[in-house]
């Protein structure tokens, strides 16, 4: 904009303070900022032309307060961005061998929450990439129902949640639960499953849960299905 019509901008926005962000914003942003040496999202320390500012965790439209706990660093780039992505909840199911790790790795952005019962196994302990033993997998469970839990009730920026969920009335369910924007079902042909199973440390088991999954499998309104593991990779390359 010309410096004339900035300037009109300027007039025009509204204050800080009735943006609600008075005198607790400013306490909060000076104390975050005092010992802050790198960005929360982007984990990079500040630029010359890109210095930290004090960013709300849970953005003040779903609930974020001014309390202190609710900011974090934040680079002006990142935060713009940020708030430009919006908040954005996404469940991705289909069965074992579908792809939906990397479909979601190759989605997701720096600070998106991923919720991966598998990469929580391996946090809490487990040397196996699948197959965990029941002890872990009871724990992760118990981790994942948490964690879904406490997105549901904050529905904080942008999240993934990987799940299985065969059945189409449970996903609508979890969908509605978590408020998701898009249920993805990753539903690639056979013949492309067993060949991914076969690589696997235990392709019979391996093979014998995703005729399971098959097997139990129920469409929902709510999904859009994705059969053709060619687009599932170009998809997953946008």
């Amino acid at each position: 904009m010309c410096p004339e019509c900035e300037r009109a901008r300027q007039r025009a926005r509204p204050s800080a303070a009735r943006r609600g962000l008075g005198y607790d914003h400013q306490q909060a942003a000076t104390l975050i900022l005092a010992e802050a040496t790198e960005c929360a999202i982007c984990h990079l320390p500040p630029a010359p032309g890109d210095p930290l500012t004090a960013g709300h965790i849970d953005d003040r439209q779903i609930g974020g307060g001014n309390e202190l706990a609710n900011y974090q660093p934040e680079h002006l780039s990142c935060n713009s961005r940020k708030k430009a992505l919006g908040s954005r909840i996404v469940l991705v199911a289909g069965p074992p061998c579908a792809g939906k790790t990397t479909y979601v790795q190759h989605q997701a952005i720096d600070g998106d929450l991923v919720l991966d019962l598998d990469a929580i196994a391996r946090d809490l302990g487990s040397t196996r990439y699948w197959h965990h033993d029941a002890a872990t997998m009871a724990r992760a469970n118990a981790v994942m129902r948490r964690e879904v839990l406490r997105l549901a009730a904050t529905r904080r920026g942008r999240a993934w949640i990987i799940r299985c969920v065969p059945n189409g009335r449970t996903r609508t369910g979890l969908a509605r639960m978590v408020r998701a924007d898009e249920v993805v079902v990753l539903l690639p042909p056979g013949r492309t499953l067993v060949r991914r199973a076969q690589a696997r440390p235990d392709p019979v088991g391996t093979i014998r849960s995703i005729n399971d999954w098959l097997a139990r499998y129920t469409e929902s309104p709510l999904d859009t299905v994705i059969k053709d593991a060619r687009r599932i990779r170009a998809r997953s390359q946008a």
